[in-house]
């Protein structure tokens, strides 16, 4: 069972990011305002963008409350990725640097486009953290590779794509 400071693990966080253990409440805001922070280093926060993130969220056992305070009121024109990586302690239940700049490319690309100053960012935090560009370039592929599996369900499904 979580305790007050720290969030009930939900199954689509153990089927899709294997996570296996309680995520305590400060980590998880520090988390969320760097995928914040990076995704929007374009200099805007596009409403996909935002609805893909919030919703990720939500299936990740996050409360509305935490999602507000920390993404929607969160001011992105003074983020420091750098400084926001200070605030995350290491003892993830699983590797929270690749699923850190997963989710910030996903988010980065929701609106359709993965804007040159985004992809610095996941690039420059790569660095931060540690992670060989072998490891990002994997990542994006990933994403590209699920993009292209959700089009093709729904041109199979015949629906818009």
């Amino acid at each position: 069972m979580a305790s007050t400071n720290s969030l009930k693990v939900t199954s689509y966080a153990r089927k899709k990011y294997n996570v296996t253990a309680p995520i305590d409440v400060d980590v998880a805001k520090n988390y969320i305002r760097a995928v914040v922070a990076i995704a929007t280093a374009d200099g805007e926060l596009a409403q996909r963008e935002l609805d893909w993130f919030v919703e990720e969220q939500h299936l990740l056992g996050l409360p509305s409350d935490l999602i507000e305070e920390n993404i929607l009121k969160f001011d992105l024109n003074n983020a420091e990725i750098e400084e926001l990586f200070g605030g995350i302690h290491y003892d993830f239940p699983l590797n929270f640097r690749r699923c850190m700049l997963y989710q910030a490319i996903k988010m980065s690309r929701a609106d359709g486009v993965y804007h040159d100053k985004e992809k610095a960012a996941v690039t420059r935090a790569a660095k931060i953290l540690g992670i060989e560009r072998s490891v990002v370039v994997s990542l994006e592929s990933l994403v590209e590779i699920e993009e292209s599996a959700d089009r093709l369900r729904q041109a199979i499904f015949e629906t818009d794509v």
